[in-house]
């Protein structure tokens, strides 16, 4: 292929798309790390889900975003980690994805079923590849929301285990996606 150059070297080029400077030199390497949790329910299956950039781990948790070399956010779930899924190749480093998401996915925003790993997998996917994360990965979470939302079904039988995190109230993907391609148009921070 072309020359070799960092993802950091690649992001100070000439800014071209991320998918087509990749074209030219060898790009970061994105994957999507998922690990199934709970029971195997055809259609409705949760899952934990992490993005892999050139062998770092990023994922959301309670903590806000954290990195590491080891997948330790599925090695600590049962039958983890899970699936690890080639996704492409970017310009765009890590260290970039997370300076820019860091400010939507603050360490104690956390909530289980409205803003939660699999929000900010598909946020950082976008970032980096634009591309989404498959619904499959969400459909669980998103029918327990509308449940919540509507009639409290998930805190009742969670047993109060589940609030939702005040902090989650205005939250939204589609709004941080949208505002991730925008600043991509307009070449803002990309």
């Amino acid at each position: 292929m072309g020359s070799s150059f960092s993802c950091e070297e690649l992001e100070n080029s000439d800014r071209k798309s991320a998918a087509f400077t990749t074209l030219y030199t060898q790009g970061c390497r994105i994957e999507l790390a998922a690990t199934p949790l709970g029971p195997k329910i055809p259609g409705i299956q949760a899952y934990h889900t992490s993005v892999v950039v050139d062998e770092i781990e990023y994922s959301f948790s309670f903590d806000g975003i954290t990195e590491s070399r080891d997948l330790s956010s599925h090695l600590r779930l049962p039958g983890g980690p899970g699936q690890v899924t080639y996704m492409g190749l970017t310009s765009i480093s890590g260290k970039s994805m997370m300076s820019y998401l860091k400010a939507h996915f603050r360490r104690g925003t956390y909530d289980l079923l409205r803003k939660n790993c699999n929000s900010f997998t598909d946020c950082a996917l976008f970032y980096l590849l634009d591309h989404r994360l498959d619904p499959k990965y969400r459909g669980l979470e998103q029918i327990g929301h509308a449940a919540d939302k509507h009639a409290n079904l998930v805190q009742t039988l969670s047993g109060g285990d589940y609030t939702p995190n005040p902090e989650a109230n205005k939250f939204s993907v589609e709004a941080i996606v949208r505002q991730i391609n925008k600043d991509k148009a307009n070449e803002a921070g990309f």
